[in-house]
């Protein structure tokens, strides 16, 4: 990669750390890595889909964007920087023709470059994929008219666990390559052009494009499905032998989600009833599935993690109430902005790129009073302790809440062994049902 282009995966890899507690990827080794590419990617978030592909993929794709966005000076910038592509939407106004994003794409792959587009259009709101635009299967066909050759095609699909939310979980699926020579060749017969005048070749690689994007993405009836059938796979997934509280993988967890959506009604009904009726049993008494199969059910073990997570937090709390004084007003901003009546997808934007302003103009005026104050010094002194401060506090916010939850759930419990006995009982059930959906 470029110098320019390691310095946007490093801030991309900076932003999403902050962003989010945990993110997945799976892709095959290097498949992201050189030659001409074109990557659909669903579209679910906003402004952090371009910014969770940069993180994910081999190397920065060139994103084709509308039209609209390069009037905002700052985003006209960013959106240079990362040699992204215009392209224009009739209902936007202005512009009238595409030839120019046409051109310019046909260009970037003849160069080799890896051209990502979100062919649905829209951010949908909807965990599934809505009917994608022919504009992917015309650019490279378009393209390889043109004489670029080896053009592969490929599907990204970004599983957010609450899209609307700081600090949750992101499983990135790439893969389902197709070649395009390979396609074209087994499709079209000698004499049919092979270029983007053949309407049904553009419909045919339109269509087997939208279900490699529907096979990579979520793909469910309502984020509530979504959400159960998913929360019921983690527990299936997590077995005795994560005595130490290991985390299931967020995409583990989403591809067997996506079976069990797969199952007859019936059997996923099942699922969901099963999964509903545990989860009430964790509510009541303040664990969830990760604290019960870790051992922190028992008295003996839940005191020993008590201990350690107020140890580990009393060596954390100089750093987070430092980093409370630091981060106070864009805290602030942030939960005001969270107040917001907007969509989740609107929100998904927002909020990022709301945090990634407050905090950096905080930290840039911080920054400036370390200048004025040590010089140098000064400022290496603030832009190394900033980092730790920030996350010093979210550790002990995120661990503070489960500890808490659990000591008042823990509390509750009158007669601990039966409502012990009748959680496993359920927990067994949602194992059982998983299973034979599955």
């Amino acid at each position: 990669m470029t110098r320019s282009s390691r310095i946007i995966k490093k801030l991309a890899s900076w932003a999403i750390a902050a962003l989010y507690h945990r993110v997945e990827v799976r892709q095959a080794p290097n498949l992201t890595a050189e030659g001409p590419e074109l990557a659909n990617s669903s579209h679910f978030g906003g402004f952090t889909d371009p910014l969770l592909l940069v993180y994910a993929m081999d190397r920065v794709p060139r994103f084709v964007a509308r039209d609209v966005i390069w009037k905002y000076p700052v985003v006209k910038s960013i959106m240079k920087w990362v040699k992204a592509i215009p392209v224009h939407k009739s209902d936007d106004g202005g512009a009238t023709s595409n030839d120019t994003m046409f051109a310019s794409t046909y260009a970037a792959l003849e160069e080799g470059d890896l051209i990502t587009i979100f062919p649905e259009g829209i951010t949908v709101d909807d965990p599934s994929i809505a009917s994608i635009k022919t504009g992917s299967a015309r650019i490279v066909l378009g393209a390889r008219a043109a004489g670029v050759s080896g053009i592969k095609l490929l599907s990204a699909g970004i599983h957010y666990e609450n899209k609307a939310a700081l600090r949750s979980e992101v499983f990135i699926d790439i893969g389902w390559p197709i070649d395009l020579d390979d396609f074209v060749s087994g499709y079209v017969s000698p004499g049919d052009p092979e270029d983007a005048t053949n309407r049904d070749l553009v419909r045919a690689l339109t269509d087997v494009m939208e279900v490699n994007l529907r096979e990579a993405a979520p793909n469910f009836e309502s984020w509530a499905i979504a959400r159960s059938l998913s929360a019921a796979s983690d527990v299936a997934l997590r077995t005795n032998e994560h005595k130490d509280g290991i985390e299931v993988g967020h995409g583990d967890r989403e591809r067997l989600a996506r079976l069990l959506d797969e199952a007859p009604e019936s059997e996923r009904v099942a699922v969901s009833d099963a999964m509903d009726t545990y989860q009430a049993d964790l509510d009541a008494v303040g664990f969830n599935d990760e604290m019960l199969m870790s051992g922190m059910a028992k008295p003996s073990s839940f005191f020993v993690h008590l201990i350690m997570s107020l140890i580990i937090g009393i060596i954390l709390i100089p750093f987070a109430l430092a980093g409370v004084i630091v981060n106070a007003i864009p805290m602030i901003l942030l939960w005001l902005i969270g107040r917001l009546k907007v969509s989740d997808a609107m929100m998904a934007t927002v909020k990022p790129i709301g945090a990634i302003l407050v905090f950096g103009i905080t930290w840039g005026l911080w920054a400036l009073y370390g200048w004025s104050v040590g010089g140098l010094n000064g400022l290496a002194g603030v832009l190394l302790l900033l980092p730790v401060f920030l996350f010093a506090l979210i550790a002990i916010f995120e661990r503070g809440i489960l500890v808490v939850a659990a000591i008042r759930g823990f509390s509750r419990s009158r007669s601990f062994a039966n409502v012990y006995g009748q959680i496993q009982h359920h927990r067994r059930e949602v194992v059982e049902s998983v299973a034979r959906a599955a």
